[in-house]
């Protein structure tokens, strides 16, 4: 269902955002700054493991670093490797599940992003355990992740909620996009309504389906220490949603606590 929400979404996703441009060089000087905090410098390998469209990794780019793109949906991938091509900017991306990292090699990389909420598409703890062992797995001794996620204990939860992104013009026409939320226990089913009216006055609608799990940003950090990281935290105004960080014990560290 997350594959195919995204592929769909693929064509439009720049349009969700009142300026896509300047959001993506905005969370790449805001993750630039948290990754140097770490002491994880322009030039190093870095997975952004939900890459989407690109909003994360070519800000990176821009900046620098090694990046490599993964996503679970190949429409996303696709539009990705167009930006970058239009863009003069060179990325390893391909298809790849959270879950698993399978085209990530073990302790190849100075840090994982996974971004714009990501994580609660997996649908149990058992699901974002397995993700974030991945992402361990894949980060070398002193490796930092990093995931922005919504904060659902601030949410109000009614049904339906409607959420309209606001109204955009692209090359004389009108998009149109409304999320609407249906609460089901922890979880809920969302819609994304894309309304486009062309010039000449054509209107079409789409509705896309996907699911989330409504998972407390306390649970994802207990998740994270169970997975092996360490100095885990929850970091506010720093993205336009919290910030989860985890850290990848180095070698020494991890030796002289055995």
């Amino acid at each position: 269902m997350t594959a195919s929400f995204y592929d769909g979404l693929a064509p439009f996703y720049h349009l969700l955002y009142g300026d896509w441009e300047n959001a993506v060089a905005y969370q790449g000087t805001v993750l630039v700054a948290l990754l140097r905090e770490f002491g994880i410098e322009p030039g190093e390998p870095v997975l952004d493991a939900a890459s989407g469209i690109g909003t994360q990794t070519i800000g990176l780019l821009k900046h620098g670093y090694r990046v490599t793109a993964s996503d679970i949906s190949p429409g996303a991938v696709t539009r990705l490797e167009t930006e970058l091509l239009q863009r003069a900017l060179q990325a390893k991306v391909h298809v790849d599940d959270l879950r698993t990292l399978s085209q990530t090699a073990s302790e190849s990389m100075a840090a994982i992003v996974a971004c714009d909420n990501s994580i609660p598409h997996l649908l149990s703890d058992a699901e974002i355990l397995q993700a974030f062992r991945s992402c361990y797995r894949c980060l070398r001794p002193g490796g930092v992740a990093v995931f922005s996620v919504r904060d659902y204990s601030a949410i109000e939860r009614k049904n339906p909620d409607v959420r309209p992104y606001g109204l955009r013009y692209e090359e004389g026409s009108r998009f149109l996009a409304v999320q609407v939320w249906e609460w089901d226990d922890d979880q809920y089913d969302l819609r994304v309504y894309l309304t486009s009216e062309s010039s000449a006055g054509v209107c079409e609608t789409q509705v896309l389906r996907s699911r989330y799990y409504a998972v407390s940003t306390e649970q994802l950090l207990a998740l994270l220490a169970e997975a092996g990281f360490v100095d885990v935290e929850r970091r506010d105004n720093v993205l336009f949603q919290p910030v989860l960080l985890g850290r990848r014990a180095n070698a020494t560290a991890s030796a002289s606590g055995q």
